[in-house]
């Protein structure tokens, strides 16, 4: 039971998230219009909708992501690392990743310290892909393996 402690520790932190993303969805006025009062106070004029456009835009690339890290888990936990399924969520992640980098151009145009999250998000989408290339190599050794015996 000890070596799946980790995962189920981590499938327990994306339960955690997707309530906080349900929060945040429900509170993105509230957080967006705090922000933008303190950025006008500074004499820059307000971002409320593009803001809180491009928040919303970026929620169905992060649900997706969620789910397919949850399934990820699962076949962790049940002992099927190496299955092609797992190279397939592994790649949707990563478009979840570069999706949201392109998200957060449009913001970028407004606000250039968006252009952070934007390398951020590419970067792990980047990583993602590395990853996702040695599921697939690894699954490709197993099939191999499974067939010479």
């Amino acid at each position: 039971m000890r070596k799946n402690e980790s995962a189920i520790l981590t499938s327990i932190l994306i339960k955690i998230v997707y309530v906080l993303a349900a929060v945040c969805c429900v509170m993105a006025p509230y957080m967006v219009e705090h922000y933008d009062r303190m950025i006008m106070a500074k004499g820059d004029p307000s971002v409320y909708v593009p803001l809180l456009i491009t928040l919303y835009c970026a929620v169905p690339a992060a649900v997706v992501a969620l789910i397919c890290l949850d399934k990820l888990l699962k076949n962790i936990i049940v002992d099927q690392p190496f299955i092609s399924a797992n190279v397939k969520l592994l790649r949707i992640i990563s478009y979840c990743c570069f999706a949201e980098a392109l998200v957060f151009v449009y913001f970028t145009t407004l606000k250039p310290f968006a252009l952070i999250i934007v390398i951020a998000c590419a970067f792990m989408g980047l990583i993602l892909r590395v990853i996702k290339n040695v599921f697939e190599h690894a699954v490709a050794i197993r099939e191999e393996n499974d067939f010479t015996i």
